[in-house]
């Protein structure tokens, strides 16, 4: 499929992690067009739409947050597919989803988005007025707003269930006395491959965004104590609050955690890494995760020439609450020395 990517100013400093996050579904970009975004009902300007009706594509990505009225002005104007930030990310978790909770996690988070803009929609009078998704189909939009409002509550009843059956599957592991470790931080930084160095699995990992959906939970014995580690969904910049709410379930094994560990790629530039820590700070805090005790591993050591020096540029960045501890999860590096800072922090708790 042939996608025209739109990316406002305020991602122009990360074009390259916004255009990853196209690649992830679409590889086929024909042209990448900056603006500065607009309130208004076409949310681009008038020139940029005309240089759109005369371009060669299939669907249109805008990686900001469109009104629901801006998308289905640019479907009518353009008669062309139209999908923004938070679509493409639910797109590439839908893409990734692998057990039934994850599924309907996102299943919940689209209808959640939809759902008002099928609502704006509905002031048009004709299906075949628009284009793609919201083009013909054999329900009218009232009888189609009203199906996925029930299927949004159906799918809610489901995932509250799930939820208090993993919630019971907590306290037996707390009523057990094991203590609980999250391995936490930005999409892409080697979250499951460090899971796997520990645990000695071999779970899926991938460089693209978000190969990690649903929770996996191992028991590990380290010298003289027991507890259990878990590997969670990657964040990633302006998280939508929709996936956040879906994933609650699943994020509620980092809050529930006694010591979480965040992972952050060395191998990026100090800024991305400072934006990266803030971001991850930021979607704990949102999650309801304050001051837990924290080890900041430093991934990817292996691919950065004087990772000293990045060391101590990362130390200045550090939380009062935050251990860092430089590794690298594929060449097993300083593994030891993160297995000994957590081993120190639980065994802190526990005391």
């Amino acid at each position: 499929m042939r996608v025209v990517v739109v990316v406002p100013r305020k991602y122009w400093v990360f074009l390259e992690e916004e255009l990853g996050l196209v690649k992830t579904i679409y590889s086929d970009i024909v042209e990448v067009l900056k603006t500065k975004g607009s309130p208004s009902g076409t949310y681009l300007p008038r020139e940029k739409i005309e240089f759109l009706r005369g371009s060669d594509f299939d669907k249109l990505i805008v990686m900001d947050r469109l009104k629901p009225i801006q998308i289905v002005n640019l479907i009518k104007e353009l008669r062309r597919d139209v999908i923004d930030r938070v679509m493409l990310i639910l797109e590439i978790f839908a893409e990734h989803a692998g057990s039934k909770e994850a599924k309907m996690q996102i299943e919940l988070a689209r209808l959640k988005y939809y759902i008002p803009l099928v609502k704006e929609a509905i002031r048009y009078a004709k299906i075949g007025e628009l284009h793609g998704f919201l083009g013909a189909g054999r329900y009218g939009y009232e009888k189609y707003y009203l199906m996925l409002k029930k299927r949004e509550a159906r799918v809610r009843r489901e995932l509250e269930e799930l939820r208090r059956i993993r919630g019971i599957r907590r306290m037996q592991r707390l009523k057990a006395g094991f203590p609980h470790v999250a391995i936490a931080g930005y999409t892409c930084a080697g979250k499951t491959t460090l899971f796997n160095a520990i645990t000695g699995l071999n779970m899926l990992v991938g460089p693209e965004p978000f190969t990690t959906l649903s929770p996996k939970s191992r028991r590990i014995v380290y010298r003289d104590t027991s507890f259990i580690l878990t590997d969670t969904v990657g964040f990633i910049r302006d998280l939508p609050p929709e996936v956040i709410e879906a994933f609650y379930a699943t994020l509620e094994e980092i809050t529930a955690a006694d010591v979480i560990v965040n992972v952050v790629d060395a191998s990026k530039p100090i800024e991305r890494i400072r934006i990266e820590l803030e971001t991850t700070r930021e979607i704990l805090s949102r999650i309801g995760v304050h001051s837990k005790p924290m080890v900041v591993a430093l991934n990817k050591i292996d691919l950065v020439d004087d990772y000293a020096s990045i060391t101590s540029e990362v130390k200045v960045l550090l939380a009062s609450n935050e251990t860092l501890v430089p590794i690298s999860s594929v060449k097993r590096i300083n593994i030891d020395r993160l297995m000994d800072t957590v081993y120190m922090l639980v065994k802190g708790g526990y005391q």
